[in-house]
């Protein structure tokens, strides 16, 4: 899919979990281009092209992929809802399709979907507060 093998998927799939979880932990979004550079530097996959169609469709099937495997360890919350297009304050429409599969209310208008994604990022960040911050076992 998307000229990339399953492997590959898989690849990008745990790491792209990995950065999501790890700017949860610090109370932080990313954008797409700086989530794309960071899997890349930590896979060594080739990057995504967001000038074309394809390449953004990647990303959106990427994150779809993350956000369905990390459902329940990020409290029956979506991780891709951390990446969000670079000066927006919200994510992309896939979140939003994502999040309707799922079967939560997704608002119609723009203010309110600005409002649910809001909440839902605080969510995440509450939920993964203490991931980075628990003392080592001794």
């Amino acid at each position: 899919m998307y000229g990339r093998d399953v492997a590959e998927w898989q690849k990008m799939i745990d790491a792209g979990k990995a950065i999501l979880v790890e700017r949860a932990v610090v109370d932080r979004t990313t954008s797409f281009g700086e989530f794309a550079a960071a899997l890349t530097r930590r896979t060594g996959v080739a990057g995504f092209d967001f000038t074309t169609g394809a390449g953004r469709a990647s990303m959106a099937y990427l994150l779809d992929r993350i956000s369905e495997a990390a459902f329940d360890e990020a409290g029956g919350r979506l991780l891709g809802a951390l990446v969000r297009n670079l000066g927006a304050d919200d994510a992309g429409p896939g979140f939003y399709r994502l999040a309707s599969r799922k079967g939560m209310a997704v608002p119609r208008t723009r203010g309110g979907r600005q409002l649910f994604w809001a909440q839902h990022v605080r969510e995440l960040h509450e939920h993964f507060a203490g991931v980075g911050r628990r003392p080592a076992a001794g």
